[in-house]
């Protein structure tokens, strides 16, 4: 591995000024790249232009969070702490060339943590290094005002806080009209854009298909884990007495002293108000709300002309976040049948068994508890179909369904698919299944690359992946073989969503 960098290389030069980066592995990195300014509650400006070079050698600041950060659970998704300030507008790259007119197609990673937590860099598996040498494109990753910074709905204090409740988005389109402006500097083609997010990510990818902001900055997407139904069908939300209570408990009297209070002191207010006046559990919803800049949930307002013309990856995996005790306990197949019957009545839980061995053939029956029915996968079904009714662009569906050597088998966790998609299972220790995982990360990465190259995912190692239609969701299984099948759970994720069977079930 080679490192490069000298007094005036590698540098390429942006509508604001020079940037230096360096080369590393035959790959150039330029990180902490500042691609727009904000005021507290504003919307986001054009940064100055400058004379000389400035260097990106380092990670930017990331958005400062409401909750400490834990290492509990970094086992499953390895990730650092960083610097935390407001200032917070910048992005990362890794590209094989510097050559305008290379037109490398560009990839924008929107990182997770609802629209409340998370940065750019937080898990190691985030690294575009791999993504940008073995898929020959221009990898972007970054960073974005979050929580109360980002989506604080102060829309009730006046027109000058309009777009408070949406400045966390309007960060992402600031820094896809940079991308736009600055790629074919870093080898990228601004014509040849895809968006992909993970959970809030996800979720992030959905909204900005419905902010005509950022009409032409991207061409395809990819949803990871990233539907949740009502999270994003907010327009009902009435937060005036929430910020009104936070003031109180600030001892402020004016909405524009918000914008001076130290930061810690404004969140500890503002989840007191909150815990007070809505719900003593639970986190405070974060996220875009229906005005001028966001047309809202397509799930309840329709798709936008421009969101219907967006090839589409989307897809969950097999449990997201629940587990089961019985798969601790290594529960055979045969006593899990009493228990399921116990449970929900010989009759109900016969029905139940023999849809999930319809489904998953290969899987114990104490993985029924462990399935994801009632949030991404249940939601994902209902977006696929929708999607493929109403949008003139393709979908193309996916579940990530592998069990990993963790616990005596875990099935596939909430983020478990972000390795194989970046090209990173080396970063995560725990997702690396002897003769598997290697296989499946090139299959996953090669029909990912596909996509972002031609807007259709295909892969030699693959079988034919095709388009759903509204009746018909054809779905890739990423597993230890991989396999499409067309409804292959409908039946029994309804049953298993109306029976409300999870963990909490027990």
């Amino acid at each position: 591995m080679i490192f490069y960098c000298d007094m005036d290389a590698p540098v390429v030069a942006t509508d604001k000024g020079k940037l230096r980066g360096y080369l590393f592995n035959d790959i150039y990195q330029f990180k902490g790249i500042p691609y727009a300014k904000a005021k507290r509650f504003g919307a986001p400006e054009e940064t100055e232009a400058f004379d000389g070079i400035k260097d990106m050698f380092h990670y930017g600041n990331v958005c400062p969070l409401m909750f400490p950060d834990s290492a509990e659970g970094d086992i499953l998704s390895p990730h650092r702490v960083w610097f935390q300030n407001e200032d917070c507008l910048n992005l990362n790259i890794w590209t094989p060339s510097l050559k305008k007119g290379e037109d490398l197609p560009v990839v924008v990673w929107l990182h997770g943590g609802g629209f409340f937590s998370g940065s750019s860099i937080e898990q190691y598996a985030y690294d575009g290094e791999n993504m940008s040498r073995k898929g020959n494109v221009v990898v972007v990753t970054v960073n974005h005002r979050l929580n109360v910074l980002g989506y604080l709905d102060l829309r009730g204090f006046g027109e000058k806080y309009e777009r408070s409740c949406n400045a966390g988005n309007l960060d992402l389109i600031a820094a896809l009209k940079w991308i736009h402006k600055n790629i074919s500097g870093f080898g990228g083609n601004p014509e040849n854009v895809t968006i992909f997010g993970q959970s809030g990510g996800g979720g992030k990818v959905i909204t900005l298909m419905q902010m005509p902001e950022a009409d032409g900055l991207f061409h395809k997407a990819l949803i990871m884990s990233g539907i949740l139904g009502e999270i994003l069908s907010d327009k009902n939300r009435d937060t005036k007495p929430v910020i009104s209570k936070t003031m109180e408990n600030l001892g402020i009297k004016e909405v524009d002293e918000l914008e001076t209070v130290p930061y810690p002191e404004l969140v500890k207010a503002y989840l007191s108000a909150y815990r007070e006046l809505v719900s003593e559990k639970g986190i405070p919803f974060f996220g875009p709300i229906q005005n001028r800049d966001y047309y809202g949930d397509p799930m309840k307002v329709g798709f936008t002309e421009n969101a219907k013309k967006i090839p589409v990856m989307i897809g969950s995996v097999y449990a997201e976040f629940f587990h089961s005790k019985y798969k601790d306990e290594k529960v055979p197949d045969d006593k899990m049948e009493e228990v399921i019957k116990k449970q929900f009545g010989n009759e109900a839980g016969d029905r139940l068994i023999q849809a999930f061995r319809k489904a998953y053939p290969e899987k114990m029956l104490c993985d029924i508890y462990a399935a994801d029915s009632s949030a991404f996968r249940y939601e994902t079904k209902k977006w696929v179909a929708k999607s493929a009714d109403e949008r003139y662009a393709d979908t193309y569906s996916y579940l990530f369904a592998l069990e990993f050597p963790f616990n005596g088998g875990t099935p596939a966790w909430h983020c478990s698919d972000i390795p194989f998609f970046f090209h990173n299972i080396e970063k995560v220790p725990v997702v690396n299944v002897e003769g598997v995982s290697e296989r499946l990360c090139g299959q996953i990465f090669e029909a990912f690359m596909s996509f972002v190259h031609t807007g259709i995912p295909s892969s030699k190692l693959l079988p034919e992946w095709k388009k759903c239609s509204k009746t018909d969701e054809v779905t890739m299984i990423f597993d230890k073989e991989c396999e499409v099948r067309h409804n292959f759970d409908t039946e029994f994720i309804q049953q298993h969503y109306d029976m409300k069977v999870s963990p909490l079930s027990l």
